[in-house]
């Protein structure tokens, strides 16, 4: 089974090192066995700190308490063997306020690694002070090498580097070690498909630069036109190839996660109802296996419900699209970490030459995003459906089906088998909890694209604190057709409608302690911009 982004089992052939510090992070001016005791001083005192959550790698799991904490202790600072990318682990999730104060101290986010951590990049050890910081370290060579790499019927491997690395010295990297780069113009910045010595594998995954290292699958080394994803997306950024995710959306009494969906906007090329077809079907190709269901819904906002759009360039949330090629869409993971509404949101780049059946196929795309939607990260395995680059799909690989089902078990007509049967066709759909009939009429072919401009004028700040049970919030929006409406929802549950559009007022009831709001605008079209504000009540 490949590896999807979740706990998975040790390397077969790269046992992880015990827990340490290398001597090139410490340097030559403090040992090893100074920089323990002094760890072994700062986990003391962690452990009368409550309980934090984990981080959560593919690989394994750091526990709050566990590893090597750097919080405090005398790095080296200011040698060439300092390490450019930490791991941060927050007490709480790292709000906007904090990622812009990292930004002010320079530190640049890269990644997000659930749960509340941020992978980030800095000259020098990053300065924390005054941060509500549980722990600071940095990836090991062993948290970087897929189990994979030990199954791969190949010689070339996929090696992703650091956001921030430059694809010149992600090259010299590799070529340092004896890997020769097997270029495809298909991969995405800072990856690159090499072939090389497998026995120095260790050696580039122990280089800062290198983040993970998985097989590349056949189309890839060969340099064969591929679809690349870069990976889902939380308000926090990006995770990473490295990373874990979480439980993916939570199960009602019965076993199954029961969710909606709604489709706002189609691509100009193909007609909408057969659109909609090939994307029903990809869900079907999902339900078949696990026990979820994705029955139409009636409003993009709702909880629990993929809205789904196609749309250019900048539309409404922090991820623009490029124009054609390269990105072809971003999905939203579930809540948590993502809260509604966008949670689970299926974005697809308009510009891109959408088909059926063929080059850029619909329900290929579909299906892959889908994986994200319901919670699954990329797959190390290549072929599968959740590889980060891929081709043409027709339904669901073994390894597609055994990570659904380790989220959500198996689907409880289908046997609990591993093989995948025939893949469905939107006129035989085989999950009959999913109407063939679209709750909401479809637009006409030319519909708006161009998604909605939205901003909070009042509070100014996004964390703001009260003693009252609600709280008043007021702003603007903008369309080139027109705003339809605002609407709100928070993290504990409430939602409800602006008074107004263009000048939009609304007053939101709070619990004690941290609510999210999350205001969105919304066009004719069902087009929409988010904007988040978090409110503590005393």
């Amino acid at each position: 089974m490949g590896s999807h982004s979740r706990m998975c089992d040790s390397i077969p052939d790269y046992p992880k090192p015990s827990a340490r510090v290398s001597e090139e992070i410490i340097g030559a001016q403090y040992s090893l066995s100074q920089f323990r005791a002094a760890a072994l001083v700062l986990l003391a005192v962690a452990q009368h700190a409550p309980a934090q959550n984990p981080i959560r790698l593919k690989l394994h799991t750091i526990e709050p308490g566990q590893g090597a904490n750097l919080l405090g202790a005398a790095v080296n600072r200011g040698l060439p063997a300092l390490p450019r990318h930490w791991l941060i682990q927050f007490r709480s999730h790292p709000t906007e306020e904090i990622r812009n104060e990292l930004a002010r101290r320079g530190i640049r986010v890269l990644d997000y690694v659930p749960d509340s951590a941020l992978m980030v990049s800095a000259d020098g050890q990053p300065d924390l002070e005054g941060l509500d910081v549980d722990w600071l370290g940095r990836l090991e060579a062993a948290d970087k090498l897929s189990p994979q790499l030990a199954r791969r019927q190949s010689p070339a491997f996929l090696v992703v580097f650091h956001r921030d690395v430059d694809a010149d010295a992600a090259r010299a990297v590799a070529a340092g070690l004896g890997f020769q780069d097997l270029p495809n113009p298909n991969l995405l910045p800072g990856q690159l498909a090499v072939t090389g010595n497998a026995a120095r594998l260790e050696e580039l995954a122990a280089r800062d630069e290198v983040s993970y290292i998985l097989p590349a699958s056949a189309d890839v080394a060969s340099g064969a036109a591929v679809i690349a994803c870069p990976g889902a997306i939380v308000d926090a950024g990006p995770i990473g190839e490295y990373a874990g995710v979480g439980a993916g959306w939570s199960r009602g009494a019965d076993g199954t996660a029961a969710l909606h969906y709604t489709i706002s906007s189609f691509p100009s090329e193909i007609p909408p109802a057969e659109a909609r077809g090939e994307i029903e079907r990809a869900m079907r190709e999902w339900a078949k296996y696990a026990n979820v269901t994705i029955g139409a819904g009636g409003l993009a906002s709702a909880a629990r419900t993929v809205a789904i759009l196609f749309a250019s360039n900048a539309h409404g949330d922090a991820y623009p699209f490029d124009g054609q090629g390269r990105v072809l869409a971003h999905t939203f993971y579930p809540a948590p970490p993502n809260l509604e509404p966008v949670a689970g949101d299926m974005h697809f780049d308009a510009e891109e030459s959408w088909r059926i059946g063929a080059d850029t196929d619909l329900f290929t795309v579909a299906l892959h995003e889908l994986g994200h939607a319901l919670g699954l990260g990329h797959s190390d395995q290549p072929g599968a459906v959740m590889y980060p680059y891929y081709r043409y799909a027709t339904g669901l690989t073994a390894d597609d089906i055994a990570g659904i089902r380790s989220l959500y078990g198996a689907a409880q007509d289908d046997g609990g088998g591993d093989q995948p049967s025939v893949p469905s066709t939107p006129s035989t759909p085989s999950t009959p909890s999913t109407p063939a009939t679209p709750a909401t009429p479809d637009p006409p072919p030319a519909a708006d694209k161009v998604a909605p401009s939205l901003r909070i004028v009042s509070p100014s700040f996004t964390i703001v604190s009260t003693w009252s049970a609600t709280f008043s919030i007021s702003g603007t929006a903008g369309d080139n057709v027109g705003v339809a409406a605002v609407k709100w929802a928070t993290s504990a549950g409430y939602s409800g409608e602006a008074s107004g559009t263009a000048a939009w007022f609304a007053k939101i009831p709070l619990l004690v302690g941290t609510n999210t709001v999350t205001v969105r605008a919304y066009d004719g079209a069902g087009n929409s911009a988010w904007r988040t504000l978090t409110v503590v009540r005393r």
